[in-house]
């Protein structure tokens, strides 16, 4: 690991069990990757982002996929899923759990939430360069503690431990990595969220909701396999391939032109470059990275079909004290990309 580490108590994430010897079946018939590729007997165990999709093919879920002795572990975002009837709305956990019950009849597989037993911890290289690939995902165990490599930031590693023993940043950690604890400094979710999104990485109930499809986050070549065969939603996911049709696609964005100590916010709109102050929006900021004194810093959100490529330029402004209103610029970034899950 690199010298100069962040350490992160991550907000219980969400976090499934699917158990029983029928919980490949379940899990193939519910997400868009290829999950009977993975295989928990080898020392460094392979890992797939993937989507839960409903029947319309939205995305109920997106998580890191890991088989396991008996079934298989997914981990994602604690973001909320909407509910039917004006209920309030539920953990990502619960709806991926309630959805693999709902479609399981005579099958073994049981559904487990851990989302209450496991704490989350990330250590982070605090190098803040965007990343233009990543790693595929991956698990191994160091000194009896699990590690995972995941996609969430340029450089990092997930410790999921029991919440008994992650009261404070726990030595285990450090020695796992071959460091004394002293070494690692200890940061915040803000840090985090910075980090993610230099990464390009969507968290869902932030940037990705079920009112998304899996498309609109620009994520093909990580999560979607066009060859695994049937899945719940395959039909609207397959035709969006087909067609090319998305509407709007997550995008990072440079920001440039902000006064110091300035940020935009979430749900702030973008307009296309040149077009009236009442021009109808182009773009919608879902996560702002970090600001730097100079101005320029990082964002990502929802571009329209019209402005979703690479170079494209947009405009934002925003209220700086002492200052009025100012506008800033918002260039479209080159999606991040992983390796293709066939």
């Amino acid at each position: 690991m690199p010298s100069s580490s962040l350490l992160i108590r991550l907000p219980a994430l969400s976090i499934v069990d699917l158990i029983g010897a029928d919980a490949t079946a379940i899990l193939h018939n519910l997400t868009t990757n290829d999950v009977k590729q993975l295989t928990p007997d080898v020392p460094n165990r392979l890992g797939l982002e993937t989507f839960i999709t409903n029947v319309r093919g939205k995305c109920l879920g997106h998580v890191i996929a890991f088989a396991t002795e008996n079934g298989y572990r997914l981990i994602g975002a604690p973001g909320a899923v909407a509910t039917a009837d004006n209920a309030p709305p539920m953990r990502q956990s619960q709806a991926i759990a309630e959805h693999a019950d709902r479609y399981t009849i005579r099958e073994d597989a049981t559904p487990a939430i851990r989302d209450e037993e496991l704490a989350a911890w990330m250590v982070i290289d605090a190098d803040t360069e965007p990343a233009q690939t990543t790693p595929p995902p991956s698990m191994t165990t160091q000194n009896g503690i699990d590690a995972f490599q995941v996609p969430w930031v340029k450089s990092g590693t997930l410790f999921l431990l029991p919440v008994a023993s992650s009261s404070e940043p726990p030595a285990q950690i450090a020695e796992s990595l071959g460091k004394d604890a002293n070494s690692l400094t200890v940061a915040d979710e803000d840090d985090f969220h910075a980090h993610r999104v230099a990464a390009g990485f969507p968290w869902y109930g932030i940037d990705l909701t079920d009112a998304h499809l899996p498309q609109e986050a620009d994520r093909e070549t990580q999560t979607i396999s066009f060859t695994k065969g049937c899945y719940l939603g395959q039909e609207t996911v397959a035709r969006l391939d087909a067609l090319g049709q998305v509407q709007k696609k997550l995008v990072r964005w440079k920001l440039s032109g902000m006064p110091a100590g300035a940020a935009p916010a979430t749900d702030d709109k973008l307009r296309a470059q040149n077009a009236s102050e009442d021009a109808k929006p182009v773009g919608r900021i879902t996560s702002v990275g970090r600001i730097n004194d100079r101005g320029e810093g990082l964002a990502m959100g929802y571009a329209r079909r019209s402005d979703f490529e690479a170079g494209s330029i947009m405009v934002g402004s925003i209220l700086a004290e002492n200052v009025g209103e100012v506008a800033y610029t918002a260039e479209v970034l080159a999606p991040v990309r992983g390796e293709s899950p066939e």
